[in-house]
């Protein structure tokens, strides 16, 4: 075993003894005066950190303040960018409907264009049709219009044909009472014997009088005989469409005329004495009056110069039924009763018309058999 070297006990306290920066001799790790120098360099060096952390300091307080006016315009400007942007998109999308409604437009009116042009070649084609044909039309239709009026006159012969029938059907035929016609209204007049003169009328073997007096006869056989009158009205009313003036109603002996809704409006026409029959009457008279004038019959007669007898209302519907233009329908309402009563003075005349002074006793026929 080889003995360390024994070393210096001085050389090693003195190496201890020096100072670290200045290598002078030293009793501790630095020596005051380098510990003085020392601390004097970091006094400055902190001394000029902190004025350099306020500067820093006092240059970050002035940019924040400077900027935050900047970022606000900047958020503002970015919003008002992004505003754009949709106003922009949406501009580009009404441009794009626009577009394609321009579009639509154009070709519907392309479409309308083309069909108002081939409406104006068939308007043109139509009237050189009508031109063409105008003088084939007008014939036919004059013809048409002459079959109509030919169908329209032998429909109504044929409904006075059938009307005819019926006031034969009812004993009211016009060839038996030709020979009781007075003086010119009959159809041939005889120069060697005058007409006899007939006081009475009848309808289904039921006798009324000429002269209106039905005091004369049984009330039974008149109320009989003027149900006769208004079946026969109602039934010729069915065959021309006809409303007489004052509604009728058929119940045999008790028929009824006048209007039913008002109590003193409707008269039964049975002969009582009383003034609500006398009206009834007159408003017979009155309805056969405007049948009379319905068939080509006015106040100065007819073609034939036939009259309305003022009181023989089964003369008046014989008249009715020698009239030319029996069966003429009549769709017109009826007219005012009181131009009727002015018109054919039906009402308040019951004077008995005798020929030659002739009474009751010496007429030809008085009273026929009925049962």
């Amino acid at each position: 075993m080889t003995p360390r070297p024994a070393t210096s006990l001085g050389d090693s306290v003195g190496r201890s003894l020096q100072c670290a920066l200045c290598s002078h001799r030293r009793s501790a790790f630095y020596c005051p005066r380098c510990t003085s120098d020392l601390l004097q360099q970091r006094r400055t060096m902190l001394a000029a950190l902190q004025a350099d952390v306020a500067v820093l300091r006092k240059k970050t307080e002035f940019a924040l303040n400077t900027k935050s006016a900047l970022v606000d315009a900047e958020q503002r400007l970015d919003t008002s960018r992004k505003k754009v942007e949709v106003l922009a998109d949406a501009v580009m999308k009404t441009r794009e409907r626009l577009c394609n409604e321009r579009i639509t437009a154009v070709e519907e009116t392309s479409k309308l264009e083309a069909q108002s042009a081939g409406l104006e070649r068939g308007q043109q084609l139509l009237q050189r049709e009508l031109q063409q044909s105008s003088g084939f039309h007008a014939p036919l239709l004059e013809c048409l219009d002459f079959q109509v009026q030919w169908a329209i006159e032998n429909a109504a012969k044929a409904r006075g044909k059938k009307i005819r029938e019926l006031f034969a059907f009812f004993g009211l035929a016009p060839e038996a009472d030709a020979a009781g016609e007075p003086p010119g209204e009959s159809e041939s007049e005889s120069p060697r014997a005058p007409p006899a003169r007939v006081f009475f009328r009848t309808i289904t073997s039921l006798p009324l009088p000429v002269s209106g007096r039905f005091e004369v006869m049984p009330p039974e056989v008149v109320a009989a005989a003027l149900g006769k009158v208004i079946h026969l009205l109602l039934c010729v009313a069915k065959y021309l469409k006809l409303t007489y003036p004052h509604p009728m109603v058929f119940n045999g002996s008790f028929s009824t005329i006048g209007n039913t809704s008002e109590g003193a409006g409707c008269h039964t026409l049975y002969p009582d004495g009383s003034l609500g029959f006398d009206r009834g009457v007159a408003m017979v008279h009155e309805n056969i009056a405007f049948l009379w004038g319905s068939q080509g019959g006015s106040g100065g007669g007819d073609a034939s110069g036939t009259r309305l007898h003022p009181t023989d209302i089964l003369g008046n519907l014989l008249a009715v039924s020698r009239s030319p233009q029996l069966g003429t329908l009549c769709e017109s309402p009826p007219e005012d009763s009181e131009k009727l009563r002015n018109s054919h003075d039906l009402i308040g005349q019951s004077a008995i018309f005798v020929e030659n002074s002739q009474s009751l006793d010496a007429s030809v026929e008085i009273l026929p058999h009925y049962s």
